[in-house]
């Protein structure tokens, strides 16, 4: 089941104690809160609503409350500092993105010219096969002809 998690109103389901704080992912989206259906069937877990292409963030809700409980004083800096770090990170591999598509499109102009000069140079090649072919002809009809000529000289005299 994907999209928003599952609310909790009984406080002893509630993340840490006295807390309603709304678990994130590395996304810095609300996780997915659903029960196990392979392993640990039954338990409660979190994880990465875009599962199977987001942060791939998993936890189970045992690990949740204990992790809550030993950042209290902390309140979520923790979790924050990690999702500013994914977001710079996000960032970075986006403006990287931007760069390859901006090189893969000078890259498919480059290709492009290349096959256009590839395709003049093939023409200009059998153009110049044909030539050549012409030339070799007209060489040995050259040559036989000059056979010719001598036999007859040869023949007269």
């Amino acid at each position: 089941m994907q999209g928003t998690p599952q609310s909790r109103s009984s406080s002893s389901n509630a993340v840490g104690v006295g807390r309603t704080d709304t678990v994130r992912c590395y996304c810095g989206i609300a996780a997915k809160y659903a029960a196990s259906k392979r392993t640990r069937i039954g338990d409660k877990y979190y994880g990465c609503p875009l599962w199977p292409r987001g942060c791939g963030f998993f936890m189970w809700e045992d690990n949740v409350v204990v992790a809550v409980n030993d950042n209290r004083g902390s309140g979520s800096t923790q979790m924050e500092e990690r999702v500013e770090k994914l977001i710079e990170e996000k960032t970075s591999m986006a403006e990287k993105l931007c760069k390859l598509k901006v090189k893969r499109e000078k890259d498919a102009e480059e290709i492009a010219a290349l096959r256009q000069e590839n395709r003049m140079l093939h023409s200009d090649c059998v153009k110049h096969a044909k030539g050549e072919n012409f030339f070799a002809v007209a060489l040995i009809v050259s040559w036989l002809f000059f056979i010719f000529v001598i036999i007859i000289i040869m023949n007269l005299a």
